[in-house]
């Protein structure tokens, strides 16, 4: 399938970046879904109402929660178009995020309440009535679930056409509902031919799908409120960009600030020590402008030269060789070297033998302070010891046996 041929069902609204015409893509998936999915969820209740199946019953209601979170779609597409203020000064994309999470823990909790009544149905032996009906409404839900796939590859579609992943989201949601729908179908055609027990087990399975899609949903938002790292990809794609940049020597401590629609990234960029400030801070709008050309995010760049950044991971190297050879360290951490105009500031911590007392712990700071300042030259070094008590392992990288503890 070409792109002309994947597209063709969708109207052109225009640029995708364009937050207005995002929200009119939201809006056609949303109401689509809506109308379609409170269509097969009021056909579904009511064929499940008049057979008395549980697992039919379970699958409309997910059918059910699609509208609820279609609703959620268009939700988040009209608040991400209301422009920032001063309360909000990265707007109100995150909104989505909270409200997917919402829809998600409701869809567990529906989950494992149908869970209990399959199992309630397996240990009472209840079965479904009206079999004579059973045959007709099997065959409507695989229809049914072919609507479903419709629907979803049209969601799946439009996300990726304007890269979105509450629509990719949304489109397996309605995939997940397809399956279930199968399942089902499956299961009443079966207690036709008289196997009952078929429904209240589709009934727990439904009902796992639709816990499994709850915590599928839920898992990326909440990574987006809590902040995660930018993905291998992305750092890559941004390192890409500044080897095309003149200038730009490297890019690092790259993090990904996730607001919605607004998305900002800061980087550190390295540029040659002599370069006049003018020089470096037009190297930076060119890296600030392909970034947000390329990646449709905003950026914050902190410029530094190069030689300094990699004399300080020298001099950081020479530190933690001298202090991996004093037997009475056991092991360090938090080692910062902060450059003065004068003379370096450099502070650590030491983790020592929680017996040793103060005159002892005097003296071998001395003695360390006496060898860094021989090696790296003038600086003012902060030493701060710390009682090694065998419940903070985390800190330590050196094993006890080396140390002799």
């Amino acid at each position: 399938m070409n792109s002309k041929e994947k597209y063709r069902m969708i109207p052109d609204y225009g640029d995708p970046n364009d937050p207005l015409v995002r929200a009119k893509y939201g809006y056609l998936e949303g109401i689509v879904s809506i109308i379609g999915n409170t269509l097969l969820f009021i056909i579904k209740l009511t064929m499940g109402l008049l057979i008395n199946s549980i697992a039919l019953i379970a699958d409309s209601v997910h059918t059910l929660s699609d509208v609820g979170t279609s609703m959620v779609v268009i939700i988040g597409f009209k608040i991400s178009t209301k422009p920032s203020d001063k309360t909000h000064p990265y707007g109100y994309g995150r909104v989505e995020y909270i409200a997917t999470i919402i829809i998600a823990v409701l869809l567990v909790i529906t989950g494992f309440g149908f869970i209990q009544q399959s199992i309630e149905r397996i240990v009472n032996s209840v079965s479904i009535t009206h079999k004579e009906y059973a045959l007709v409404i099997g065959l409507v839900l695989l229809l049914s679930a072919l609507v479903k796939e419709w629907m979803a590859r049209f969601s799946l579609a439009i996300g990726k056409k304007i890269n979105s992943d509450i629509l990719i989201a949304d489109a397996w949601h309605h995939r997940s509902d397809a399956f279930a729908s199968i399942g089902v179908g499956v299961s009443i055609i079966g207690s036709f031919y008289g196997f009952p027990l078929l429904d209240p087990i589709f009934g727990i399975i439904v009902s796992l799908i639709i816990i499994y899609v709850g915590i599928t949903l839920a898992r990326p938002s909440a990574n987006s409120l809590i902040g995660k790292s930018p993905d291998d990809d992305s750092i890559e794609s941004i390192q890409e960009i500044g080897r095309q940049i003149q200038g730009v020597k490297n890019i690092h401590d790259i993090s990904l600030h996730d607001y919605g629609l607004t998305k900002i990234i800061t980087l550190h960029a390295e540029v040659d020590k002599d370069l006049l400030l003018d020089d470096a801070h037009a190297i930076a709008d060119k890296l600030e402008e392909k970034i947000k050309e390329k990646m449709n995010c905003s950026t914050i760049i902190h410029v530094e030269p190069t030689e300094f950044h990699r004399e300080a991971f020298v001099k950081k190297k020479i530190i933690e060789s001298i202090l991996h050879k004093q037997k009475w360290v056991i092991s360090f951490h938090n080692i910062c070297i902060i450059k003065r105009p004068e003379r370096d500031d450099i502070s650590m911590h030491l983790v020592v033998n929680k017996d040793m007392n103060i005159q002892d712990s005097h003296e071998c700071c001395h003695q360390i302070e006496a060898i860094i300042q021989k090696v790296y030259g003038s600086c003012d070094i902060h030493i701060h010891l710390e009682p090694c008590k065998q419940t903070d392992c985390r800190i330590c990288s050196t094993p006890c046996k080396e140390k002799n503890r």
